[in-house]
């Protein structure tokens, strides 16, 4: 059994208990219905609804502002409160960056037309959008250890259950350079084509499950030998590869997952779990940790900012990078190259690895685009507050 740690530290960072999911829906709704009615009240000049000049206007802005500001509400309340949210309003979260992007142009087109209420109510939305969003997109100051620490290339993928090319895509990973290769969805099928295209020599050491035919599957493919605290483990509802490998002399550990999807049937229940579990185990690797894969759900997700407090950080964001997308239907609709609309994969480091640099690899077939990301292994001796 894993053994658990003391979440005292992270509980008491965020005072999210007892505050039930339906709560915070109705106050969103109360939001959506109220906002408009009480702008029309307080600067019934600016904003009335029935102008001559642009009747449906006004009020579309103010619904539009309303139900951004219901999921900001909301979002802000259960990160302070509760866990306890649905699908629905996990999958908004996501995709609340993508939403708020409609803010500024209600509070432009508000100013313009003369509805200066909603142009401010707009430009607040706009403004949280940055505290929310620019954070990700600067660079943090790298450790000085980092400069002359040993490094290794990692790749993370998620190759689709269903992808219509798996030899693309495989040939892709074994020729990307990646020293180690983190893969979601790794069917036993895909497995077999990996092998078929070389990826028994060029990363013949290997972490799987070959009777796991599940669409969550997930593997570790690497050119370095595996330590033999190597496996496959069953972390209550989570099934992860863990790998051990020798990074410049220091032994590194590296966990393949894909949690479950929030679209399955009791799926957001079942992704909470897995990520409670995910949360329990960081603290039990005393050396250099990375955590990558599908995590089926964004860093705007209150239960990542929990994963993140138990000691892990983002690596992508760290490089301000967040702007880069994984979740795109490019190469499997005819429409796809529209659709590039969140990251769900993600390489997340505890204090002893530092991210140098990434770049996307091209979505062959599936889903995902694929990430290969540099990262360095603090050498013994060195502590993480060197800069």
């Amino acid at each position: 059994m894993t053994q658990r740690r003391d979440t005292t530290s992270v509980d008491s960072s965020r005072l999210r208990r007892g505050f039930p999911a339906s709560v915070c829906a109705l106050l969103g709704a109360a939001f959506v219905v109220a906002l408009p009615l009480i702008a029309r009240h307080v600067d019934g000049s600016a904003d009335e609804f029935s102008s001559r000049t642009a009747p449906v206007l006004p009020l579309i802005g103010w619904l539009l502002c309303a139900a951004l500001a219901a999921v900001v509400v909301t979002h802000r309340l259960q990160i302070w409160f509760t866990v306890d949210e649905g699908s629905v309003l996990a999958v908004a979260y996501d995709m609340l960056p993508l939403m708020l992007f409609i803010a500024p142009l209600v509070a432009v087109a508000a100013l313009i037309t003369g509805h200066v209420l909603l142009a401010v109510a707009g430009a607040l939305l706009t403004v949280y959008h940055g505290v929310l969003v620019v954070p990700t997109l600067i660079p943090r100051r790298v450790p000085s250890w980092a400069t002359t620490a040993p490094r290794f290339c990692l790749a993370v993928a998620n190759v689709y259950v269903d992808n219509a090319t798996p030899a693309a895509s495989a040939e892709q990973l074994t020729a990307s350079g990646a020293d180690v290769i983190v893969i979601a969805e790794a069917t036993p099928r895909f497995m077999l084509t990996f092998d078929a295209v070389g990826g028994d020599h060029s990363h013949p050491h290997r972490m799987s499950d070959p009777s796991d035919t599940s669409d969550y599957a997930v593997a570790i493919a690497s050119r370095l030998p595996l330590g033999q605290g190597s496996a496959m483990r069953s972390m209550g509802p989570l099934r992860v590869a863990v790998a051990e490998v020798t990074i410049g002399g220091v032994l590194t550990t590296v966990v393949a997952l894909n949690p479950r999807s929030t679209f399955d049937e009791d799926g957001q229940e079942i992704w909470k779990q897995q990520l409670d579990e995910l949360r329990a185990f960081v603290p039990t690797v005393p050396g250099p940790l990375v955590v990558a894969g599908d995590l089926n759900g964004t860093e705007f997700r209150p239960e990542f900012e929990d994963l993140l407090a138990a000691g892990l950080e983002d690596a992508i964001d760290a490089l301000g990078q967040s702007w880069r997308p994984s979740f795109s239907l490019k190469s499997v609709a005819p429409l796809g190259a529209f659709a590039v609309i969140a990251r769900l994969d993600q390489a997340l480091v505890n204090d002893q690895v530092c991210a140098v640099s990434t770049h996307n690899l091209e979505a062959r077939g599936s889903d995902h685009l694929p990430f290969v990301i540099t990262l360095a292994v603090r050498p013994a001796g060195a502590t993480p507050t060197d800069v």
